[in-house]
């Protein structure tokens, strides 16, 4: 059993499946306009054109893989695909160009009359055209020609040619790998590797792998585990197995062929582009081997945040120490924080709080400060990152973020949305933790901040690692 597998994907409040998959509000929103557009492009280009036309979703809403904007740059990608059909007797066939033009000049029309729809991208892109909404997402429209004697299909290039592309067939390919349970937990995994990739590549972001790669990679792996599937895995468990196939799958070959077209490679990365996604890919492999060695569940959560960030959750506990495994004394005294609160406008203190926020009005400015600086030790790392919780941050689409620097004794943030946060300080020696202090952050929606509420049970809870020498 995984040491992490709660956090993973438990009945706990905070998971990483929970954060990274949308709300149930986000994809009602999301399925309202990708339909509302698929209707308008069927029957605006038929009359239009005089081609039947369908539209077939796909790509990760499909695949039922998509995960929600985790900063507020990011953006969901829902793929629509526009198909013009006709059959072997049509005289004369449209070109790959026009039908592109077609459907951007039908985008730029529809945006005229659609308030959500922010602005259609031009030029469109290669092999799509992209409008862009609010609530942080877009909608690909890739054309298709589908022939209706052969069932065929391909893609319609801005730059005049026809592309063989079944996205129809690969989706059956992934549908049909497994099945049940073991199909769910797929998923999630391919969501879990979109999430590394979502927070790892903001300095290569050209090196950051596509959706379909990863799907590929994730379905090829998991499918390999024949043997621990039919014992049942836990999602850390088989997550760090299919992290393993994937780091030797993709230095023995970086082909990664499409598996109904094998002369498709689906990973369309440059020679530089691959030299930003190796190494981060190796960070993944190591971590995943320490998590997988880690001996309780804070230790293993401690180590998969190396990869996920602010996504990934930690226990609730107010502290952990790292305890020498030969002496069972704690290695490092715990940072005690203290918190200097701040009006803005004019800026204006407070009060000064220690280790928890216990209460704090929206718009605040929050100065957080290791108090017993001289228990750091020299040349140790200090992490500070956020992470938010609650509806008014997944609305904004901001989980956390997370600053990092030598001996980086204090940092300043600002509150934005009401519930209840975390600000985790996290001491690392050569990369090995020492310390944890984790401070809760209950922000409200009023000018008022409590002072002295009771502290909550869960801050009274302790975790220990064991550190190997």
């Amino acid at each position: 059993m995984g040491q992490a597998s709660t956090l993973f994907n438990g009945a706990v409040e905070q998971t990483l499946i929970g954060r990274v998959t949308p709300t149930a509000e986000q994809r009602d929103f999301l399925q309202e306009q990708w339909n509302a557009l698929a209707d308008h492009l069927k029957t605006a280009l038929a009359v239009r054109h005089g081609y039947a036309i369908s539209t077939w979703l796909q790509g990760s809403y499909k695949y039922a893989t998509l995960i929600k904007p985790v900063k507020a740059s990011e953006r969901y990608d829902v793929d629509v695909g526009v198909y013009f059909e006709w059959d072997d007797d049509h005289d004369i066939e449209p070109t790959p160009r026009q039908l592109r033009d077609w459907v951007q000049a039908e985008l730029l029309d529809y945006a005229k009359s659609c308030p959500e729809l922010l602005n259609v991208e031009q030029p469109a892109k290669e092999r799509c055209s992209r409008a862009s909404y609010i609530r942080q997402f877009h909608i690909d429209t890739p054309t298709y020609h589908l022939n209706t004697d052969s069932d065929q299909r391909r893609l319609a290039c801005l730059s005049n040619v026809w592309e063989d592309s079944d996205p129809k067939a690969i989706y059956k390919w992934f549908k049909d790998a497994v099945s049940g349970g073991e199909r769910d937990q797929l998923r999630r995994l391919v969501r879990y590797l979109k999430a590394w990739a979502a927070v790892s590549f903001d300095e290569y972001p050209e090196s950051r792998p596509t959706s379909i790669l990863l799907t590929v990679v994730a379905t090829e792996g998991y499918l390999s585990l024949w043997g621990q599937r039919l014992l049942g895995m836990d999602d850390d468990d088989a997550l760090g197995a299919v992290i393993g196939y994937m780091h030797e799958r993709l230095y023995t070959d970086r082909m990664v062929a499409n598996p109904i077209n094998d002369k498709e490679n689906l990973n369309r990365m440059s020679s530089e582009a691959w030299s930003g996604f190796s190494p981060r890919l190796t960070a993944l492999r190591d971590i995943a081997d320490r998590a997988k060695d880690a001996q309780d569940e804070a230790s293993a959560a401690l180590v998969w945040s190396e990869a996920f960030s602010f996504l990934m959750p930690l226990p609730e506990v107010d502290r952990v120490e790292v305890v020498d495994e030969d002496s069972g004394h704690a290695i490092m005294q715990l940072p005690e924080i203290d918190i200097d609160i701040f009006t803005p406008n004019p800026r204006s203190f407070v009060s000064k709080q220690r280790n928890e926020v216990s209460g704090v009005a929206k718009g605040s400015e929050l100065v957080f400060r290791i108090a017993n600086p001289h228990v750091v030790p020299d040349f140790a790392t200090v992490e500070w990152t956020v992470r938010n919780e609650g509806d008014e941050a997944d609305a904004q689409s901001d989980l956390g973020h997370r600053q990092i620097g030598m001996r980086m004794l204090t940092v300043t943030e600002h509150t934005a949305y009401a519930g209840r946060h975390f600000m985790d300080c996290i001491v690392r020696l050569n990369g090995q933790v020492y310390a944890v202090r984790r401070v809760p952050v209950n922000i409200r929606d009023v000018p008022h901040i409590a002072r002295n509420p009771p502290r909550p049970p869960y801050t009274k809870l302790r975790s220990f690692l064991r550190r190997n020498r």
